[in-house]
């Protein structure tokens, strides 16, 4: 069940602290959009929402939150991006919008705060929505450590919907070349995004889990897939079943880099658009459609010679079955659409020659 909670506190701080409602300057319906970044010291993803200065993007927070002001009860600051036509920045925007100043603990160095992207009524892209009159809908795309095609390593955030078109334009506008799309759900309550799957497969073959449908949970803040205990296990044996088979001749065991169980030596896997030749681990989820994680979002480089799974055990608990985190989603267009309540997710975007890095953000003349 879809259930953000509102957060009264701060929406009384807007009502009174402004002489005109919450709204600013206007990108005259126009989406925002914004460049990408991946701290390499956290993981983190960030983007220069405040005054140039980063703010994380956090998929599992529902607000703004500030580490520049002390009020106790939030305040009122200014954010800021470029408004698009989906394939170039076109003019800066500002707007007003709703922050509270919770001290976040973990932030890159240089970061100002937090833009919480959850659903609620003061997430970023609710305020977004609200101020610019667009749809309240993320496209996001993570960029990876590596260096692109296009020599750097920024991807892109667009808030209020499409269209977002990758160098070259010709291609068309991938919010609507998705993979798949699935229902978005409720999780006891929990800030974030959430979809039932109906289990793991590895190599095509079903992993063997008990129960019935899975809860998976997507977060931006977390570098690796956290996986329950009663997932884990199963996975991690499906997949060495298929790494010791006979089409993986070429995968050899080296010894464990923490916080990773499963290992290989790096300099023996074959290599392609879809990164190192290793099992195909599928996400099955509501509806038929799966979520696919080929080598190159599985397969975690620690040195130069040792390549690990990219799945770390989470808590034994309540907690969702798994969390996508930030590495796995990373080279995929994300469509988070709140409206709708709908998540569509692309391909691997490496696969076909692109990486989430391919979009243009030279200012349109």
């Amino acid at each position: 069940m879809w259930n953000p909670k509102p957060l009264l506190v701060v929406v009384s701080l807007c009502i009174s602290a402004l002489s005109s409602p919450c709204t600013a300057a206007s990108g005259a319906g126009k989406p925002l959009v914004a460049a990408v970044t991946k701290d390499a010291s956290t993981s983190l993803y960030t983007a220069p929402l405040k005054d140039g200065h980063p703010l994380v993007l956090d998929l599992t927070s529902p607000v703004i939150s500030l580490t520049t002001c002390t009020s106790k009860n939030g305040t009122v600051t200014t954010l800021s991006a470029n408004a698009t036509d989906g394939q170039n920045p076109l003019f800066p925007v500002s707007f007003s919008a709703v922050a509270s100043c919770t001290p976040q603990a973990k932030v890159p160095a240089g970061a100002v705060g937090v833009a919480g992207l959850a659903p609620s009524s003061q997430s970023f892209p609710v305020q977004v929505a609200r101020t610019q009159k667009v749809a309240n809908k993320i496209a996001l795309c993570l960029p990876s450590d590596g260096k692109s095609t296009s020599g750097n390593s920024v991807g892109v955030a667009i808030f209020g919907g499409g269209p977002l078109f990758f160098i070259p334009p010709d291609r068309g506008d991938f919010t609507t070349m998705l993979a798949g799309t699935v229902p978005l759900h409720g999780f006891n309550g929990s800030p974030g995004y959430y979809v039932s799957s109906t289990g793991v497969a590895v190599e095509q073959n079903r992993v063997s889990t008990s129960g019935g449908m899975l809860v998976i949970g997507l977060s931006s803040t977390i570098p690796y897939t956290a996986v329950r205990p009663d997932v884990y296990v199963p996975l991690l044996r499906a997949f060495d079943a298929a790494a010791s088979g006979p089409n993986f001749p070429w995968m050899s065991r080296v010894t464990a880099v923490a916080p990773f169980e499963r290992c290989y030596d790096s300099t023996k896997l074959p290599q392609s658009l879809l990164g190192y030749s290793v099992p195909q681990i599928d996400v099955m989820l509501e509806g038929g459609q799966n979520f696919t994680v080929l080598g190159g979002n599985s397969m975690v480089q620690v040195n130069g010679n040792t390549a690990c799974l990219g799945f770390v055990k989470a808590a034994a608990g309540h907690a969702p079955a798994a969390v996508i985190g930030g590495f796995q989603l990373e080279n995929h267009l994300l469509v988070l659409d709140v409206e709708k309540k709908q998540l569509g997710f692309t391909t691997f975007l490496n696969a076909i020659g692109l990486s989430c890095s391919n979009f243009n953000f030279t200012l349109a003349a």
